[in-house]
């Protein structure tokens, strides 16, 4: 009996007494693993808490999330692009989130007014053009592209990519839906060649002069440039005298039903904070929300520039009719 009892209490002292174990975030991401991993090794190795986490495409992602309902082991949704974050809680797969650290660290325009997702990282989508060749002097905004000067000279991305409905759901909220399919109409009478499926085909036709100038995401030719330290290829921030250059976000929003919501919330927070925000530029090239975060080198010596102040919102609100002016402007 005397060795029965010092067992139980054995048993008890070490039930009351051993570490609970954290609960495992399970994140449902459109990023690869090359940038989540070092991401979520890091809070796991402050926090303790370990993340999992599940790669597929934003619809793919938003479909299961509807299929799953109250049963989804999601904690939180992180995708690139605010029109699949606007999406996502227009049908009610994500919560709000009241959090001072986030409203202080993400910039109004950068997360949903009504605080369901949040942006972490920003990206650019601006003019580049060929510097053999063009003086960027000739160079203004989006607008001026469809001037006839432009004819033959222009290269784009598929309107097909997310990224190009992204910018032109917001050219309708800054322009309106008559003056962006005029804009879209005068791009397709100047392409040189038929759009291309992704920016980095455009590098290299423009290194050969097929054209002069494009559009593309400022992270992609960052890692372009970096490959291809001698390219004459060169950014230039569009619209500086007015609206500012087109950004987006990389961002994430808690789902509706997340198992482990204040984690989550945690985790979202986190994101956004200096360390974070480093760890992330450095492994994405792109801009840090957190305004106090510089971006890595070789993005912050182009300088500043001014963006567009609109509310990301519009990038899913306008989505639709953005692929109805694409389609009405014979863009492909």
């Amino acid at each position: 009996m005397k060795y029965l009892l010092c067992a139980l209490s054995l048993i008890l002292t070490s039930t009351l007494f051993s570490p609970v174990q954290a609960a495992e975030l399970r994140v449902y991401s459109t990023k690869n693993a090359s940038y989540l991993k070092p991401l979520f090794d890091q809070y796991s190795r402050e926090t303790g808490t370990a993340v999992s986490y599940l790669v597929a495409p934003a619809s793919t992602l938003l479909a299961r999330l509807e299929a799953e309902g109250s049963n989804s082991q999601a904690d939180l949704l992180l995708t690139t692009g605010a029109a699949s974050l606007w999406l996502a809680a227009h049908k009610g797969l994500t919560a709000p989130v009241a959090s001072a650290m986030l409203e202080d660290n993400v910039p109004g325009h950068l997360r949903s007014p009504d605080n369901h997702w949040f942006g972490f990282a920003k990206r650019t989508q601006t003019l580049i053009y060929n510097s053999a060749s063009l003086n960027k002097a000739e160079l203004k905004g989006y607008a001026e592209l469809a001037d006839k000067r432009w004819l033959g000279n222009l290269c784009l991305r598929t309107s097909q990519q997310p990224y190009t409905q992204s910018l032109v759901a917001m050219l309708i909220n800054r322009e309106g839906e008559q003056k962006t399919l005029a804009m879209l109409q005068g791009w397709v009478n100047n392409l040189a060649v038929r759009p291309f499926e992704e920016d980095a085909q455009i590098f290299p036709a423009m290194e050969q002069q097929i054209c002069d100038v494009s559009i593309v995401n400022a992270y992609y030719f960052a890692r372009y440039q970096h490959e291809h330290p001698d390219t004459p290829l060169k950014l230039f921030w569009a619209d500086q005298d007015s609206s500012g250059v087109h950004v987006d976000i990389t961002g994430a929003a808690v789902t509706a039903h997340a198992p482990h919501r204040e984690q989550a919330i945690d985790l979202l927070e986190w994101l956004t904070t200096k360390p974070a925000q480093a760890l992330y530029a450095r492994l994405s090239l792109e801009y840090p929300v957190n305004s106090q975060v510089y971006p890595v080198r070789e993005i912050g010596r182009r300088g500043r520039f001014t963006e567009d102040p609109a509310n990301l919102s519009a990038s899913g609100a306008n989505r639709e009719r953005a692929i109805l002016l694409l389609q009405q402007a014979g863009y492909r």
